[in-house]
């Protein structure tokens, strides 16, 4: 597609990290509250949460947080099932928008509602789309769940038909998930490009990741024209989860040159803060993760040192990471020890010397040597780092703590506290003779880190250990 018709496309973002995230993992009001809060200030405008449905959720949980997003002027949308009585109680909120989903497809039909009368069910789709208009929702979307099974068996007829009529009682957004992760990134485009060319109607891509490429699916819808597209942070949802925001956002900002309003500058900030908020880590694999930015193999060491954007792109250099960071192991580059070196009275001679004993020192050490023992290594021969330039290359000695809390305080706050200290990376409620167990990064040590703790935490802490990563 060309950079002008891009550049004119108006895609939304609907982040779902609070309806299908908390199919992953629900969370306490306090979290919700605060991603509520952080998806906003990163520009996320569209946010879909979950109908409360007493006496399993909390009525006042979600006002409190439509109240929230509201006062934020975002664009909060209830989910719900097609049904009376679920619409009835979505307009008792404060919420601009409704989203109300019913199966079409063959096999939902006949084992999900255990009927074989297409019209029955997707009269009651209509049904609660006319309840929701007359409600007054300014976004009524529906959804045809299992959609793309319904094009790859149906036919693109069968379903702009359904598209068609949904739209034709008042629905603002017709979605057209891929329930079941059936799709590959070219059916994906095949699949909303054939839709476009047979119906007006706004579109909504919601893809599930069941073989990898909910991310890449969203990507070429929205490509293909979607006018809406869901996604989550860390990708979490049902099973697998769906499209990541990261993935999407990141992509189709630096490589696409679109705007989707989101602050690409932030979202790494956000990630991290999800993480240490609800305990749920970066994956190794995701593009945000320690491990996207570590160099190990010697060649690429050598490289990254000159110019790092020949292994790292330049965007997530400027956006995410700043520099590349360095593991020692035995391939470690004698170009890499130079640098880390620099401004040292050592020769080239004397540079390939350490860095053999560095590598094979690394191979004693299971391919993989601590921070602290190349520190000493070098200090065994006369040269004594700084830690500021061991962080910059290297990265962070890490350690778990484990923190006992006296009964009378909150730990829900004390969690939001640490959530902004950028030594934490990851904060999990345990149980035991601890109450949380932290991942903290060190530079300087485990001394002044369990002083820090003790100076901002002395009040409500009880005892504190930790336990030194390798």
């Amino acid at each position: 597609m060309c950079d002008s018709v891009l550049k004119n496309m108006k895609t939304w973002l609907l982040d779902t990290t609070l309806r299908e995230g908390e199919l992953y993992k629900p969370l306490k009001l306090s979290v919700k509250t605060a991603v509520a809060k952080a998806l906003l200030e990163v520009g996320l405008k569209r946010i879909e949460l979950t109908l409360a449905y007493p006496p399993r959720t909390s009525p006042e949980d979600l006002k409190q947080l439509l109240s929230v997003i509201n006062d934020y002027d975002g664009e909060p949308v209830i989910h719900c099932r097609a049904c009376r009585e679920d619409v009835e109680s979505a307009g008792r909120y404060d919420s601009w928008g409704i989203a109300v989903y019913m199966a079409l497809s063959k096999i939902h039909i006949q084992h999900k509602f255990g009927r074989d009368n297409y019209e029955e069910v997707i009269g009651k789709l209509i049904e609660a789309i006319e309840l929701s208009k007359a409600m007054g929702f300014k976004y009524i979307r529906a959804t045809v769940e299992d959609a793309s099974r319904i094009y790859l068996e149906e036919g693109v007829h069968h379903l702009v038909k359904i598209i068609d009529s949904l739209k034709d009682v008042g629905a603002t957004m017709v979605s057209v998930p891929d329930t079941s992760g059936l799709l590959t990134p070219s059916l994906s485009r095949e699949f909303f490009t054939d839709l476009k060319k047979h119906t007006n109607a706004p579109l909504s891509a919601h893809f599930h990741n069941d073989y990898g490429y909910a991310s890449a699916n969203t990507i070429e819808a929205i490509l293909a024209g979607a006018d809406e597209a869901h996604v989550s942070i860390l990708g979490l949802g049902d099973r697998n989860g769906i499209a990541d925001l990261y993935e999407v956002a990141a992509v189709l900002t630096d490589t696409h040159r679109l705007d989707l309003g989101v602050k690409r500058d932030s979202l790494k900030n956000l990630y991290e803060y999800f993480s240490k908020l609800t305990g749920i880590r970066i994956p190794a694999r995701h593009p945000l993760s320690e491990e996207a930015r570590t160099v190990r193999a010697g060649v690429h060491q050598a490289m990254t040192t000159r110019a790092p954007e020949g292994y790292i792109p330049k965007m997530k250099l400027q956006y995410d990471f700043g520099s590349p960071r360095y593991e020692i192991t035995p391939f470690i580059s004698k170009r890499l020890v130079e640098k880390i070196l620099e401004g040292y009275d050592i020769n080239a001679e004397k540079a390939k010397q350490l860095t053999e004993i560095i590598g094979a020192e690394a191979s004693k050490q299971d391919g993989k040597l601590s921070i602290e023992r190349f520190r000493q290594i070098l200090y065994e021969h006369g040269l004594n780092i700084p830690d500021e330039r061991l962080e910059k290359y290297l990265g962070y000695t890490r350690a778990y703590f484990l923190l006992k809390i006296k009964d009378e305080h909150s730990i829900d706050s004390l969690i939001e506290q640490l959530a902004r200290w950028k030594e934490v990376e990851l904060i999990q409620r345990v149980s035991g003779d601890s109450d949380l167990l932290l991942m903290v990064k060190m530079n300087p040590g485990v001394e002044e880190t369990i002083q820090k703790f003790r100076s901002a935490l002395g009040n409500v802490l009880e005892k504190v250990s930790f336990l030194i990563i390798h």
